[in-house]
């Protein structure tokens, strides 16, 4: 059997599993860092975890204007894999990097400057500002490194190579767990910098993964090399990129804009409903180590099938996934919610507060997940098969139409039921998206490769 095509000869199952395990291994390390730099944050205090959570929602929304890129690099790169033209595949990886390096420096610097501005806007309490201000502006100027290690991951994954960007994360989170502490707390001559030294922690080990995933590349993936005139500007290429990813993009903007809202939403309420819903959503992250190692695995079948015109083969490849990932979503529900305080005190052992508002959002939100896995699908999906915009509209629907509204009626609006009313809020918004995705994948309308459509 030939190595480069076997995403299409195997079973479909045991090609999830081939591909999807190493997927799987990735989101563990991301969720061990997540979880290591809440357990060290949360030692200096409420104010440092309030400070990453009302951070992040606002560097992703400059963050987000790349992830189409990824997401159209994913549809072209597998298609053309599966259609064997690798030359293309190669050449779509390189346009991938060159959009990167060009986008990542202005990004980060607009995210820089805005940061300051945007805590206020969005009314992050006055005692967070400043932790917060600090880890964004060093996680800002990284932008271009993370999106880096984002692009080659997706090119292994669409080539049917998950397990070299495993072992690459593998290296960069134990790095980033080693230095988490020593440049949060400090240790011999290095100074203690808190909440900086979480988000340079972060900086030093993605640039060396980075570093390692270009140098994989340019020696080849199953036989195909990254050669220099792969990052030559080639117009027509970017703009499918462009094109395929500019919903992606637009839904990631728009969703990273909602959850700016939803946080000043949320800190009407104050750290307390900050922290606890920094706290309550990293246990939840633990479910993806196997629901992303689905997803990923599904956007490569897809796009390597329909680059090889085996559209049935695509269509059973996206209803397997959302059974199988939602029942494993809804078994790792049942023990959250039955062990929520248990887990949330790991995080605020001396917090009551803040123990019992996180506890109730793995009560109200938990639930909740198995239909927002539906949509992640759907997104799954559209990454594979490169018709994106079904997605960016249902994206846009639950955070501007309902996620925000509901959180701010039943939390600190009108129906004033304070930080639990949030979680109900939110909960409502991801039922009735997931029930909209799962009716797309369904009809089935995305069965046509992009690789043959002219932009």
């Amino acid at each position: 059997m030939d190595d480069k095509d076997w995403v299409l000869k195997e079973p479909i199952v045991k090609v999830m599993l081939r591909l999807g395990l190493p997927i799987g291994v990735m989101q563990a390390l991301q969720v061990v860092y997540n979880i290591t730099d809440m357990f060290w944050l949360g030692r200096l205090g409420r104010e440092a975890l309030a400070a990453v959570n009302a951070t992040w929602p606002v560097v992703f929304l400059v963050v987000a204007g790349l992830a189409g890129v990824f997401q159209a690099g994913i549809s072209l790169v597998s298609q053309y894999w599966g259609a064997k033209n690798y030359e293309s595949a190669m050449s779509t990886a390189g346009q991938l990097l060159l959009i990167v390096l060009l986008l990542g420096l202005p990004a980060g610097l607009v995210a820089y400057f805005l940061l300051p501005l945007m805590m206020v806007l969005v009314g992050v309490p006055a005692e967070v500002i400043p932790d917060a201000v600090t880890y964004g502006r060093y996680f800002s100027l990284g932008i271009a490194i993370f999106g880096l290690m984002n692009a080659t991951v997706s090119i292994f994954s669409a080539a049917g190579d998950t397990v070299t960007p495993m072992k690459i994360r593998v290296m960069g989170v134990l790095l980033n767990v080693v230095l988490d502490p020593i440049l949060i707390f400090g240790l011999g001559p290095i100074p203690p910098m808190r909440v900086a030294g979480a988000a340079i922690a972060t900086l030093l080990s993605d640039f060396v993964a980075s570093l390692v995933a270009i140098r994989v590349l340019i020696k080849g993936i199953r036989g195909e090399k990254l050669r220099l005139h792969h990052l030559k500007p080639k117009p027509w290429l970017l703009r499918k990129l462009v094109m395929i990813g500019l919903p992606i993009s637009v839904s990631s903007v728009g969703e990273a804009g909602g959850f700016t809202l939803l946080t000043a939403i949320i800190s009407m309420l104050g750290s307390v409903a900050l922290a606890s819903w920094g706290i309550g959503d990293r246990p939840l992250g633990l479910l993806d180590i196997f629901v992303s190692s689905l997803l990923g695995a599904t956007a490569t079948i897809i796009g390597q099938s329909l680059g090889a015109e085996m559209y049935e083969r695509a269509k059973k490849a996206a209803l397997k996934t959302v059974l199988y990932s939602t029942l494993i979503t809804g078994f790792g529900v049942l023990i959250y919610t039955t062990f929520r305080y248990e887990i949330v005190s790991i995080f605020a052992p001396s917090d009551p507060e803040v123990i019992q508002s996180a506890a109730d959002f793995l009560l109200y939100m938990g639930p909740s997940i198995i239909f927002f896995v539906m949509l992640r699908a759907a997104f799954s999906v559209a990454s594979g098969s490169g018709h994106t915009k079904t997605v960016m509209y249902l994206s846009l629907f639950r955070l501007w139409v309902l996620r925000n509204i509901l959180a701010y009626l039943f939390g600190p609006g009108p129906f004033g039921m304070g930080v639990r009313g949030l979680w109900i809020g939110m909960s409502i918004s991801n039922i009735i998206t997931g029930l909209l995705a799962f009716s797309w994948i369904v009809r089935g309308n995305w069965l046509r490769p992009v690789i043959k459509t002219n932009y």
